[in-house]
């Protein structure tokens, strides 16, 4: 798969190591602002791309490129992805996949209805652990009650916004605030255990122009039975910083992650009646690496199927997003 790299920002700095060394993928390009030019030179030539561009459109004519990874602000995911789309090309986005569920749901039906490929980049999905957990761990834990998750992390351009200078990650208008970074692997998280919730309430502290800075999503379930309630808690923030968990309650036990769940780097199982164990883990070489390795293998198999069911997931997610922040 060659692919045009969309963005030259820190995700991108840590994603290109990881790209350029999956079996698979081949970075053709890099596409730069103007005023990033020198950034993206220096990140081609430590790379190896061969190709530096500033014109999207030049990038999408090109026969060689086969695939766009958009790594831009979150305000321009729609737009940069829907014009790939109808220019014949497959798509890896960033999450949040879109500001709205409408919006994905557009590119979704390009997608489909052009045969096309289109993953959203959400690296807990594809975790080795997260299938162990999924598949392994959680049937151990009865009937699941509770589900708590918290991934707080002071922004660095936190200092900036308390300055009065509104940086895309507190900008309402390019889709910051915590919803919409930090919290997408929470609500990811619990959707994939769970499924989509049947209420889902957003409460937050809000900054001088309206961003959130920080807020809990509360999902809440139907019983299995009457007087039953399942919830998912759901937190995060950008203006504080705390220890970073994910809790599981059943009522056979308890599973608790040390750390975000998006990177499920410990785990530790409480079944009642016995002693809490620390569950051996796959090593990964990085947090990204098992999803660009799953995006190209389903490119190289041509494996819609399981493109289309990790799309339904995003869809789902995005619809829950679009209830929390409407």
């Amino acid at each position: 798969m060659n692919i045009s790299i969309i963005g030259t920002g820190k995700i991108v700095q840590e994603a290109l190591p990881v790209i350029v060394a999956t079996d698979g993928i081949f970075v053709r390009s890099i596409l730069a602002r103007q005023h990033s030019l020198e950034r993206a030179s220096a990140l081609a030539e430590t790379y190896g791309i061969p190709l530096v561009a500033t014109d999207y459109d030049a990038v999408l004519s090109d026969p060689q490129v086969e695939a766009v990874y958009i790594a831009i602000i979150n305000s321009a995911h729609h737009d940069f992805a829907l014009r790939a789309l109808l220019a014949g090309k497959h798509v890896i986005l960033e999450k949040p996949a879109c500001l709205s569920a409408s919006q994905f749901q557009q590119l979704v039906d390009e997608a489909r209805a052009r045969r096309l490929m289109l993953f959203e980049a959400v690296t807990l999905l594809h975790l080795p652990a997260f299938r162990i957990l999924r598949d392994e761990l959680l049937p151990q834990l009865g009937t699941i009650r509770h589900i708590e998750c918290n991934y707080s992390q002071r922004s660095s351009r936190y200092d900036a916004y308390l300055r009065g200078e509104v940086l895309p990650a507190f900008d309402p208008a390019a889709g910051g605030g915590a919803l919409m970074d930090l919290n997408i692997y929470n609500i990811h998280f619990a959707h994939t255990l769970l499924g989509r919730p049947h209420h889902a309430t957003y409460f937050c502290t809000r900054g001088f122009n309206g961003i959130d800075l920080s807020g809990t999503a509360l999902l809440s379930y139907e019983p299995p039975t009457p007087h039953e309630h399942l919830l998912a808690l759901c937190t995060s923030s950008k203006s504080t910083d705390a220890p970073s968990f994910g809790l599981i309650q059943g009522d056979r036990g308890w599973l608790r992650i040390d750390g975000p769940v998006s990177t499920l780097s410990s785990i530790t199982l409480g079944l009642r009646g016995q002693q809490p164990r620390l569950i051996p883990l796959p090593p990964v070489t990085h947090r990204l690496a098992p999803e660009f390795s799953v995006f190209a293998d389903i490119f190289h198999r041509q494996d819609y199927d399981t493109m289309n069911r990790l799309l339904d997931h995003s869809l789902a997610v995005m619809q829950t997003i679009s209830l929390l922040n409407p």
